[in-house]
């Protein structure tokens, strides 16, 4: 018996949970069919899902706070209750971008009686919205960095429940090798190492202390030649995100804008650089130590920082200091063996987050 469930999306740009939501679409059985109501059509293209179009303002689309918050999700609310009346019945929905975003799957619960699914693969607001959310769900899952921003929510808003709740439960984001393009390290047709950097420009990824490091290596080293840069980056949709015409041209830093051969850039790289701000997973990190890349992170106390170890599978700098990032690098280039040894201790790491591993709960929810 076919099974039909629908997934909600509204984020109008590309992002990390996309794809892990898509790696977990990917491995639902042909039984289950899916169908997508989003405002990115560009994210969900070419891949094996009934597409919806979600009616979306583009003058709500980045209103986070306040009525036209409010606003917002009551036309999202309507343009779901549309889409399912003429869709007719789903078994359950999924909201992967965290009980604030997904505000109006919940005000449809007060409407139709239908079970929600949760993912949560950031920080939520302490807030009564965040609250309601969290307690009319079925189901939540939860990166463990946000767990602190649970509890707190529920503590604060709801004497309903607790995140002891069963229905809370914990997952790591997982990898499919399989879609990742993994380094020729006996290719010598070019000596450079590569610096990659890749994110979407929000404030809190940092690219601006990427780009002061490789400005300022390029200033202090003696041999410009030994390396190039490498930004691949998702266009800038509100004010959450930086602009790159503030910044100033740097010759050898590439850009590329939300690129389809990203596989081929991250191959042709050595190094993968998070600036990230307390990061509460970094799938760009794991998908370049599958890739065979050497990993630099900050020494934030957050989730691969936690994991990897300094010196051995990753190199750590301190937090938003340019020259101690550019030590790191400055380190990487003059030892090519370092180099080496770091990425092939990161790429052991990957064989523990397989997919199916990490997904197998989430997977059983949505079969259920």
């Amino acid at each position: 018996m076919i099974k039909r469930v629908l997934i909600y999306d509204p984020v109008p740009f590309k992002g990390g949970s996309k794809i892990v939501m898509k790696t977990i679409v990917a491995e639902l059985p042909s039984y289950i069919e899916v169908w997508v109501i989003s405002n990115d059509s560009d994210s969900w293209c070419n891949f094996n899902v009934h597409f919806v179009p979600l009616f979306s303002p583009l003058y709500l689309q980045n209103k986070t706070t306040g009525m036209l918050y409010f606003l917002k999700h009551f036309v999202y609310l309507f343009s779901l209750i549309t889409k399912m009346m003429k869709l007719k019945r789903f078994s359950k929905i999924i909201g992967f971008s965290g009980p604030n975003v997904d505000f109006s799957l919940y005000l449809l619960t007060e409407i139709i009686n239908i079970d929600i699914i949760q993912l949560i693969q950031g920080d939520i607001a302490n807030s009564k919205v965040a609250s309601f959310g969290l307690t009319r769900a079925k189901q939540v899952f939860y990166l463990p960095s946000t767990y602190a921003s649970i509890f707190h929510a529920l503590k604060c808003h709801s004497n309903k429940e607790n995140i002891a709740n069963n229905k809370y439960i914990p997952f790591v984001n997982g990898i499919n090798c399989s879609t990742i393009k993994v380094k020729d390290t006996n290719n010598k047709s070019s000596d450079k190492i590569g610096f990659l950097w890749a994110a979407s420009l929000l404030k809190w990824k940092h690219i601006e202390l990427f780009i002061a490091a490789i400005t300022k290596l390029n200033s202090s080293y003696e041999d410009v030649n030994k390396y190039f840069a490498s930004v691949c980056y998702i266009e800038p949709k509100n004010d959450s995100y930086l602009d790159i015409a503030d910044f100033a041209k740097v010759d050898n830093i590439h850009w590329y804008a939300d690129p389809n051969n990203l596989n081929e850039i991250r191959a042709n790289s050595s190094v993968f650089i998070s600036t990230a701000e307390h990061e509460p997973f970094g799938l760009s990190i794991l998908e370049s130590m599958a890739a065979g890349l050497a990993i630099v992170i900050p020494a934030d106390n957050a989730y691969w920082d936690q994991q990897l170890t300094n010196n051995y599978d990753c190199l750590k700098y301190s937090p938003n200091n340019m020259e101690s990032l550019v030590q790191v690098l400055t380190r990487l280039i003059n030892d090519p063996t370092l180099l080496l040894n770091i990425a092939q201790q990161a790429k052991l790491r990957v064989q523990h987050y397989s997919h199916r591993s990490c997904y197998a709960h989430i997977l059983k929810s949505i079969r259920n």
